[in-house]
């Protein structure tokens, strides 16, 4: 039997190898301490152009508790995910259980319907691993 931390990682190295190399960071947060639970950094990624993983875990907490609020107050409904495009890529964010949520770091050559459809199955696995 594989411990926690062995099953997550497996988790996140298979959404890298799904995304087809487009993947260049991703992150098992906890969201009621905002802290790092599991990352990932694909091998070759030049880790000088992506966040510690301190910074995504903190950021993706940060953006996902402001994004419920505003969810709230415009009448939307529960937050399914969130997609933030800069210049250079995508963050993606989605509720991975009831206390984690997955933040995935990704080029701009991304499939992110694709990326939607898989992060929702690695995070309900997630959800399984960490209950």
């Amino acid at each position: 039997m594989s411990s926690k931390t062995e099953m997550l990682n497996e988790l996140l190295l298979d959404l890298s190898r799904a995304s087809q190399g487009n993947v260049e960071a991703s992150a098992i947060i906890s969201k009621s301490q905002g802290l790092t639970i599991c990352t990932h950094y694909p091998d070759g990624a030049d880790v000088s152009l992506i966040p510690d993983e301190d910074v995504i875990a903190g950021r993706s907490t940060q953006i996902q508790e402001a994004t419920r609020k505003v969810f709230k107050q415009l009448k939307r409904g529960g937050l399914v995910r969130m997609l933030i495009e800069g210049e250079l890529g995508y963050v993606i964010i989605c509720d991975a259980g009831s206390d984690a949520i997955l933040s995935v770091l990704t080029n701009k050559r991304a499939n992110i319907g694709y990326m939607f459809f898989m992060m929702t199955r690695v995070a309900k696995r997630i959800e399984k691993v960490l209950s």
